[in-house]
């Protein structure tokens, strides 16, 4: 296929030329013819551009083409761009009656735009997204998303969204926003961020939820907004949700249920804010496994480490009872069940007493047995004790008050 530009190429760079000197609200000669000319080129361009796809088979010279008219369409849109004063930069598409250079160079901005978004739509597959904006599409850009800015974190304020997330979230928007040289600026981080507002405003403004705190959270996460500060603020979250728990065991199903969420939560497939980073769900699911690796040893060395000082004795010291594993499973419950016993962690409590008693059979108690029949019990084991509870009852009555 043969380069399609060269029509704009000549007619930006005679018109440059020939009216170079002019102001910008000054008549153009054949304005009409001219604008005609433009419109007409577009339209050839996007047929011959259709019919190079249906006609070629080879992928690469697809996406060589393609990529090669992308980046010339915006480098004749950053030459347009220098005719026209920077204040008027942001209203490119606002086209006046008039037949004037103003009005003619934003026809032709209009056209290259045009040109790009088709591109973009029938031939994404091979569109380069690495590829930088045109400098007036982020100048209006810019301009758009300021509107939506500062609505935006007041309402987030209002909702008591944490203030810190608010910052991380909110981050890349102003530095886009308030940086001075647009040109760096690429498809790909202007689609994210546009799509980061557009989908921030109406989950603050919802009138009712849980936790707004929460709800830009997730949709963070599901926007695969992969930096190292929302990674930062994540692992903090969980860190202080683990430190508060007050056993290992309770540490261990905490960072397992973060675990849980983590893979129920799906990432916007190909969406990231770093493309060239881990996703968002891959860096933190690392650190959750290294988290629960560090206090699964943690919990090993705890249970092997005798206690030291008065209880080093009573390590040794065991409970000696007549009951079987069934019978003393059966007893724990009970004791459970009557709200006698009253620690709400199951097995912990069965830990205890798998160390600290034995049975006639059993010195050395296995927690995992004792945590099967407590869950499981026989019908003779439920006799044996109720026969106990008897003679308890029996003795109790002889005693003398």
């Amino acid at each position: 296929m043969t380069y399609e530009l060269e029509f704009f190429d000549e007619f930006i760079q005679n018109e440059h030329k020939t009216h170079q000197s002019s102001s910008p609200h000054s008549t153009i000669p054949n304005f009409s013819e001219k604008k005609k000319l433009i419109e007409d080129e577009v339209e050839r361009i996007k047929k011959s551009l259709r019919n190079f796809l249906f006609n070629t088979e080879n992928e690469n010279q697809i996406e060589n083409v393609i990529q090669h008219h992308q980046q010339h369409i915006i480098s004749l849109a950053d030459q347009v761009l220098k005719c026209i004063d920077e204040a008027e930069a942001s209203s490119l598409t606002q086209i006046s009656d008039g037949q004037t250079k103003l009005n003619l160079c934003k026809i032709m901005y209009k056209s290259m735009e045009e040109l790009l978004t088709f591109i973009e739509t029938y031939f994404s597959k091979y569109f380069n997204q690495d590829e930088k904006i045109p400098l007036a599409y982020a100048i209006m850009a810019e301009k758009e998303i300021l509107e939506k800015l500062e609505p935006l974190q007041i309402e987030a304020k209002d909702k008591k969204v944490d203030e810190r997330l608010l910052e991380v979230a909110l981050y890349p928007i102003k530095i886009f926003a308030n940086h001075q040289s647009k040109n760096g600026i690429t498809f790909r981080r202007l689609i994210y961020l546009k799509q980061l507002v557009k989908d921030l405003d109406p989950l603050v403004k919802k009138e009712t939820s849980e936790n707004y705190t929460d709800d830009v959270f997730g949709l963070m996460f599901y926007l695969n907004f992969n930096t190292f500060y929302f990674l930062t603020f994540a692992t903090n979250k969980i860190s202080k949700e683990v430190k508060e728990l007050s056993t290992l065991v309770d540490q261990v199903e905490r960072l397992s249920f973060w675990v849980k969420l983590l893979n129920q939560n799906q990432v916007k497939p190909g969406f990231a804010l770093k493309h060239d980073r881990p996703s968002i769900q891959e860096q933190l699911s690392t650190w959750l496994s290294e988290e629960l690796h560090f206090i699964e040893k943690k919990k090993q060395l705890t249970f092997m480490m005798p206690p030291s000082g008065p209880l080093g004795k009573a390590e040794r010291f065991k409970v000696n009872t007549i009951l079987s594993v069934p019978q003393l499973a059966y007893s724990i419950r009970l004791l459970k069940e009557a709200g006698i016993i009253t620690n709400q962690n199951q097995t912990e409590l069965i830990r205890f007493f798998s160390q600290y008693f034995s049975t006639p059979r059993n010195k050395h108690l296995s927690s995992e047995s004792l945590r099967i029949k407590y869950y499981n019990n026989d019908r003779s084991s439920i006799r044996f004790v109720q026969g106990i509870l008897d003679k308890l009852m029996e003795h109790s009555k002889k005693e003398k008050y």
